[in-house]
């Protein structure tokens, strides 16, 4: 049976609700001991061999809300790193008990995300205010013609940038499924990270923009 380590997955979802917009702290290695938690599990309801035993049913049941309990964490807390990284962008000052709240992995998105953002924002900002007389350049690049050669280059065959699209959000969107199977709620203002398909649609829509990202 599981020890007393056992994580409260319900406990902790709870509390990043009642939190809004701050990370609950949590372990750096915390995803990982949840991924030894949830195969643990799984070899307990394996060990139970009527499958229409009482004891089985509760398994899985455990099983089934376990995994439900960790995807919602993970989306609560991958957009609240999503909104740090924004307002850090724009010269906020850190608070480090936010970046010590994040796990290991959380950091390294957030780190990411962050250099992403900052030189979006530098990139902007000196195209806005430069003082050279210069022809303008496009902050979105041109649509290549027909006639033009494809990049056929090792570097060129995959572009993270053509899968997933930065935008801000221009009105609050109900809760959708994205095209990655993840679930997405989110409020005006907010700035995300989705799928080419899912960001595209909203920008048609007029309820995002694009945040073009420095190469």
């Amino acid at each position: 049976m599981l020890d007393s380590s056992y994580i409260k997955l319900n406990d902790i979802l709870r509390d990043e609700r009642k939190t809004k917009s701050k990370l609950v702290p949590l372990e750096s290695g915390f995803y990982e001991m949840v991924a030894a938690q949830i195969r643990e599990l799984e070899g307990e309801k394996r060990k139970i061999e009527d499958t229409y035993s009482t004891k089985y049913a509760i398994m899985e049941d455990d099983l089934k809300t376990a995994r439900k309990a960790i995807e919602n964490i993970v989306e609560r807390r991958t957009a609240k790193i999503i909104n740090l990284a924004s307002l850090h962008s724009s010269s906020r000052p850190k608070d480090q008990r936010e970046i010590d709240s994040m796990t290991r992995s959380e950091r390294e998105f957030y780190n990411e995300l962050l250099q992403l953002m900052t030189g979006y924002r530098s990139e902007l900002m000196d195209r806005i205010f430069s003082k050279k007389e210069k022809q303008a350049v496009p902050l979105i690049p041109p649509v290549c013609q027909e006639n033009e050669p494809k990049d056929t280059s090792p570097e060129g065959k995959k572009d993270i940038s053509k899968e997933y699209i930065v935008v801000r959000l221009l009105k609050d969107i109900p809760t959708f499924v994205g095209a990655d199977g993840r679930n997405y709620t989110m409020a005006k203002e907010d700035v995300a990270v989705l799928s080419a398909v899912n960001a595209k649609a909203l920008i048609n829509r007029n309820a995002a923009i694009q945040i073009s990202v420095k190469k």
